[in-house]
This record gives C-alpha cells, structure tokens and sequence, in this order.
C-alpha cells in the first residue's frame, strides 16, 4: 500500500495530504487551521468554560463550507486498550475506499515513530496544554486531550476528525502511541466529524489578510513529519 503522503503536524492538528502534491500548494488550508486553532486557544484561555471545538469551527465556517458533520460518543470497553489514533480512524475520511484505507495506515505509522521526532513534541504540546505545569502526582486532576486529524482532498477540499476526552494522565513523548483502559477515561470520548470545501468567494478578499496574521507564528507551529518505509502493519495497529 502506498502511505507516501506529506504529514504536517499544525499546531494540534495532524495534516495528510496526497503524495502527488507539494505542501507549498495549501498554504490556504494550513493558514486556516492554524489562526482557527489559535483563535479557539485564545478564547478558551479568557473563558474555560466554552467548547474548543465550537468555537473552532465557527472560524472555519466562515471560509470552509462544509457539507457533512457529525458527533458521536464513544467509551473504552473494561479491559480493552485503545490508543488516540484508534478513535480517529474511520470511514468519515472521506473519498473512495482505497484512499480511507491509506489515510488511516498513515495514522498507524505515525503512532509507530520514535518519541524523539522533534514535530511530535510539538502536537504533544497543543494535544495536551498546560501538562507541563502540571505535577505528575496530581493523580486526580482532569486534563483535556485535543487532537485534530485533517485529510486534504486538494487545496480546496478536507475532512477531519476531532478527538476529545479527559484525563488524570500525562501524554506519553508520542502521543498517538499510548494506549488508554477504560478508567484512564474521565466521562465519555467526544468525537467529531467534518468535511468541508473552500469557497473562493468567501476567502478569497481575506486570503491576504490571513496569512499576514499567522506568518510570524508558522515556523513555530507548523512542522514537517517524514515517515519511515514498509513497517508492517501488525507492528502499527494499537493493541486491543
């Protein structure tokens, strides 16, 4: 199977896009989610009781018109294991059966590289904001996992998925690697679905102005994944 695709990690968010084409060519889409994300991270720091993905979204849905979106709540089973990337993975990527195939072993094998991936440390970060701070013995203090998958169709055409759930659990080096059991879990795990087209009507008058907005913030916040060849798939699928 061929997993060649460019992942960018943005901020929170892990980005595939399709081996024929350069990263340079969605410069719109990564400049999107990245002032969307650091708009959401922004209010939910002056008020933490809003909805991080909400307010997400409601950026995104100036620019981006999305044609299908759906949530659903999801639990781990007593004595199973699940990993982050088992939550993402599904049919919601959209397109034909192949390229939904491809995506999620992508995902697989980026919960197969090594800690020490520097691009890692940064999705860590923004999966799980302000663990650092936070001592270890802490045991009963909740903390909110965030991880955003997109799959970019083309330039002007993505789907994703949103992960979100709460635990007293600091995030391992790779985060997609680690494995959760049921009473990791604080509540249930709330996952949405998008996908969504770039109306050029809508972003084109503001294309300027938005990355003139997230230009100083990109080399910070943005960063190239280079996955290793032909790891067998028994070696990336999480343990059940």
């Amino acid at each position: 199977m061929n997993c060649k695709y460019s992942v960018l990690i943005v901020a929170g968010a892990v980005v595939l896009i399709p081996p024929a084409d350069k990263p340079e060519r969605y410069q719109d889409l990564i400049n999107s989610l990245l002032l969307a994300q650091l708009a959401a991270n922004k209010k939910l720091e002056k008020d933490p009781g809003i909805g991080w993905y909400d307010v997400y979204m409601e950026f995104l849905d100036k620019y981006w018109l999305r044609h299908f979106r759906a949530r659903l709540d999801l639990s781990v089973a007593q004595g199973n294991s699940v990993s982050v990337v088992d939550w993402v993975v599904a049919p919601e990527f959209g397109g034909a059966v192949e390229q939904c195939d491809v995506a999620n072993a992508v995902m697989r094998r980026l919960a197969a590289l090594s800690a020490s991936e520097p691009a890692l440390e940064l999705l860590r970060g923004y999966m799980q904001k302000g663990a650092s701070d936070a001592s270890t013995d802490q045991s009963d203090v909740s903390r909110i996992i965030r991880l955003l998958v997109v799959v970019a169709h083309s330039p002007m055409s993505m789907s994703s998925v949103y992960i979100e759930f709460a635990t007293a659990r600091i995030l391992a080096d790779n985060p997609l690697a680690e494995l959760f059991q049921a009473e990791d879990i604080r509540g249930s795990v709330c996952r949405r679905s998008a996908s969504a087209n770039l109306s050029e009507t809508l972003y084109g008058p503001v294309r300027a102005a938005i990355a003139l907005k997230v230009q100083d913030r990109l080399e910070a916040n943005v960063a190239l994944l280079r996955l290793i060849e032909d790891v067998p798939a028994e070696e990336n699928g999480a343990a059940d």
